[in-house]
């Protein structure tokens, strides 16, 4: 951000202004008029030019606990990063489909204790391409069911109810019978952390099994009520956050989770986002939110996460 002065008429004037390159450069600018004011009110125009320049840029959409010149920033990347994404060759954005993909369903199952390879995700991923359907492996088949998920929730209306959640979970836990799939649970729920020498029950427990209904409802309720309103980082991320605080299933909460953040970034235009790849880190910042009743390092870890992946440049990136 910057004073620059101009003449028209004859006379000079000033300007705040803030250049950002998006699909192309934008400049965005205030006038100061014929002199520069004072610090203070040099500060208050400032962030009047943030709010307008977030304005045009994600539509006014309300914030709860990220600042705007932060999410205009990942935006400028968002956009930079979908720009990358156009130049791609057919074989290219199939090749990083692939890619994205098989990534996500081996972190989101190897983090759950499942035993599957990468080699695991990459044929299911290929099995799945070819429609094949009879698989007696046991890990390719909970690949699979994670790669059905996943297209469901990328194929999915905008918005959210409760059949939707029901049958994304009857799709990813269909290779867990005995974890009563598409099924909300009937008894307390207990959240367990594993680490190398110990099991320990975190400092938090979800709501009775009889108010899971009511609250899976309340939750389907502020996400449609929040969707497009609030901005689609915090929004992904409390969606996250609440669902997994009311662990309405007996197992798979986490799995369908990262699905549902996925879920609503792709009902804002946002790419895929594999929330779990950095494991230490995302359950630090999950439990820590869960346990302390804090949404704040949450959604701080998603909105990383989510700028860095939009910064970085893989093998697929084209030189533009």
């Amino acid at each position: 951000m910057q004073v620059r002065r101009k003449t028209v008429n004859g006379r000079f004037y000033y300007y705040l202004e803030k250049s950002i390159r998006l699909e192309k450069p934008m400049v965005y600018s205030i006038s100061l008029g014929i002199k520069i004011p004072q610090k203070k009110e040099l500060m208050r125009l400032e962030r009047e030019l943030i709010e307008k320049i977030y304005a045009d840029l994600l539509h006014e959409a309300r914030t709860i606990y990220l600042q705007k010149e932060r999410l205009i920033g990942i935006e400028k990347k968002r956009r930079q990063y979908e720009a990358r994404l156009k130049h791609l060759t057919r074989g290219q954005r199939e090749e990083k489909e692939e890619v994205d993909i098989v990534d996500f369903v081996y972190t989101t199952l190897s983090t759950e204790g499942v035993p599957i390879t990468k080699e695991d995700a990459d044929l299911a991923y290929r099995f799945a391409q070819k429609g094949v359907r009879d698989i007696r492996d046991e890990n390719l088949r909970v690949s699979l069911d994670m790669i059905r998920g996943l297209r469901q929730v990328r194929e999915s209306e905008e918005g959210l109810d409760m059949d939707f959640i029901l049958d994304l979970h009857a799709v990813i836990m269909a290779g867990f019978p005995g974890k009563n799939p598409g099924k909300l649970r009937s008894k307390p729920a207990y959240i367990y952390l594993k680490s190398y020498d110990k099991v320990e029950e975190i400092g938090f427990r979800p709501p009775a099994p009889e108010k899971m209904k009511e609250q899976l409802g309340e939750l389907v309720s502020w996400y449609n009520a929040s969707l497009g309103k609030l901005n689609p980082i915090e929004l992904a991320a409390l969606l996250h956050l609440k669902f997994y605080s009311t662990h309405p299933f007996e197992d798979g909460n986490k799995r369908i989770s990262r699905l549902l953040l996925n879920k609503a970034l792709h009902d804002c235009g946002y790419p895929i986002l594999n929330i779990s790849k950095q494991t230490g880190p995302y359950f630090d910042a999950l439990v820590k939110s869960v346990e302390k009743k804090d949404e704040r390092p949450f959604v701080e870890f998603v909105a990383q996460e989510f700028e860095k992946m939009c910064s970085k440049r893989g093998s697929w990136t084209p030189l533009i």
